[in-house]
């Protein structure tokens, strides 16, 4: 008699059973998201250890199962107090990882991107590069859940690659602290071996012979316990977190200091604090003082210039530190750099050096009485004065000009601009774009009509606008620039301002408007402040009145001259000035 013959009633004769789903050989991805419990039978490995601890929690590694390229960590929550579902203040869950031996860093807060996939393959896949450590759902069964204990599985779907390896256990929410706790990677991945595979050699299973679908009811899930995973989001938002925690920690280096940084003081005093070299090179041969000359203030230059060996180091395009200071116009900059002997008058572009561009702003008694200044040619005073004049007459109101296209003409009033244009003047009396004969949504439409406007002063002219380039385009300008001079620009939104020059029906004259500045540039472009940067700068308004004056208009009023949006005669371009 069998062992349990006398404990079993007689089975009836069984009846054949036709096969409701039959198990192939693991495919490629079988341990992808899972442990390969279909396949093999793992390496059992006990590791009894404390891996974190708080008042009234512990948190036990018990072991791991190796399968033969993949782990499952085994991890017991011990808690003697089962708390309130309605409890407040909860912040977090508990947070568990693992550092690898190259480096790598996988958790169980790896964010995740769920797709559904085909039936052979994986229900889900990581957006993040890394698997991260997978929590298994342990079924609605399982009896390791009680009030007080609860399992928890972690799957890493990769053996630890040889080096030191680390379990890392964090829970905030019940005071237990960041906890490490030494893994043998090598015992590990000797262990896979050990592994058994319960079916080897199974046929292929042809799909056709498989039910479309059948039932499983699962309703349980991974341990609520555990800190559920980071939204990119959110990754991003703890990071600008963090570094805003450690932004003033000394630090011996530059790292990490942007653009917008070298206005902060605070910052500056805590990186040389820290041992900081205050002559680096930080890209194109600037260093810390001419970052802190171009974007900040006398507190920053002050906080620097202690420390540096040379006040007059050129960067690579030879400018120095008092250069940047005095395009910035920042008058504490410019007197911290004069008193520590700062060169104020060697040019550095041209006959431009320091001293000169401040001898045309309101900073000009800083060095206007300094050995070795030389006024400026009264000419040259009365250009800067017409520039500063024409800019001021567009005023500081501008519209926004990304893809806005603006033509000026000299003498001519809007009949002749708009004859000049094809049209009948008749025929194009003035409206606001709502009452304008296209559609602005209609951009093919937008494009084959213009706004045209007169332009009083002495002399005064007219202005063309469109949302669009056609008012800088060299067909159009030669048509209105016939026995005149007019000037188009467009304000390129993918990169650029470009600038048009027209006379006597020729364009004679294409240039990109508002570059860095060299010595080939004409002396307007000094006159209009194209050097200037920082808050003083008026980008776009000084731009318009460059482009006026290059018209040869003289405006007392041009400060609806680039709205769009005002009342004008919309002209339709003719077939040959389009494009």
């Amino acid at each position: 008699m069998g062992f349990f013959d006398d404990l079993v009633l007689p089975e009836d004769a069984a009846e054949p059973r036709d096969a409701l789903v039959r198990l192939g050989p693991p495919g490629e991805g079988a341990a992808a998201r899972r442990p390969p419990v279909d396949w093999y039978a793992p390496a059992l490995m006990p590791q009894p250890a404390v891996a974190g601890a708080g008042p009234v929690v512990k948190v036990m590694l018990t072991g791991w199962s190796v399968w033969p390229g993949s782990v499952t960590l085994h991890l017991a929550v011990h808690q003697s107090i089962h708390w309130n579902a309605e409890r407040g203040g909860r912040s977090s869950g508990l947070r568990v990882g693992l550092s690898l031996g190259d480096g790598r860093r996988v958790t169980t807060l790896d964010p995740a991107e769920d797709r559904v996939l085909g039936p052979a393959q994986s229900y889900a896949v990581r957006s993040s590069g890394s698997d991260g450590l997978i929590p298994l759902d342990t079924g609605l069964s399982d009896l390791g859940r009680t009030l007080f204990k609860t399992d928890v599985d972690l799957y890493l779907p990769e053996l630890p690659p040889p080096g030191a390896t680390r379990l890392v256990v964090e829970w905030p929410d019940e005071d237990v602290p960041e906890t490490s706790t030494p893994v043998d990677a090598d015992a590990l991945r000797a262990a896979a071996a050990r592994s058994v595979e319960v079916w080897p050699g199974l046929p292929p299973v042809e799909p056709d012979t498989m039910p479309s679908s059948f039932g499983v009811l699962r309703i349980s899930g991974p341990p609520s316990l555990l800190a559920r995973p980071v939204s990119r989001h959110e990754r991003r938002i703890q990071r600008e977190q963090e570094a805003a925690r450690t932004r003033y920690d000394p630090r011996a280096d530059w790292a990490g200091v942007g653009y917008g940084d070298w206005g902060d003081a605070a910052l500056i005093r805590a990186r040389l604090d820290g041992g900081a070299p205050a002559d680096a090179l930080i890209g194109s041969g600037t260093t810390p003082l001419h970052l802190a000359a171009e974007r900040g203030d006398g507190e920053c230059v002050a906080a620097l210039l202690p420390h540096v060996t040379r006040v007059d180091v050129a960067d690579d395009e030879g400018h120095t530190a008092l250069w940047h200071a005095a395009c910035r116009g920042d008058g504490g900059s410019v007197r911290a750099l004069v008193r520590a002997g700062a060169d104020v008058w060697t040019p550095q572009i041209g006959p431009w050096s320091p001293g000169r561009l401040l001898l045309t702003t309101e900073l000009a008694p800083l060095v206007a009485d300094l050995p070795g200044a030389v006024p400026l040619p009264d000419e040259e005073r009365a250009a800067f004065r017409a520039a500063d004049a024409l800019v001021e007459a567009f005023g500081d109101d501008v519209p926004w000009a990304e893809g806005l296209g603006i033509a000026f003409v000299r003498d001519l009033d809007e009949d002749e601009v708009v004859r000049r244009l094809g049209a009948d003047p008749a025929h194009c009396p003035k409206t606001t774009p709502e009452g304008a004969p296209f559609d602005e949504d209609d951009f093919d439409a937008a494009l084959r009509h213009v706004g045209v406007a007169g332009l009083p002063g002495r002399p005064g002219g007219c202005v063309l606008v469109q949302n669009g380039y056609m008012p800088g385009d060299d067909a159009l300008l030669r048509a209105i620039s016939a026995h005149t001079t007019a000037y188009g620009m467009y304000f390129n939104p993918k990169g650029g301002t470009h600038g048009t020059l027209a006379r006597d029906g020729r364009c004679v004259d294409h240039e990109e408007v508002g570059l860095c500045l060299d010595a080939t540039d004409p002396p307007a472009a000094w006159h209009f402040r194209f050097w200037q940067t920082g808050p003083r700068a008026r980008f776009t308004t000084r731009d318009l009145a460059y482009a006026c004056a290059a018209a040869g208009l003289r405006v007392t009023d041009g400060s609806g001259a680039a709205d769009a949006n005002l009342p004008r005669r919309w002209v339709e371009l003719p077939p040959e000035l389009r494009r």
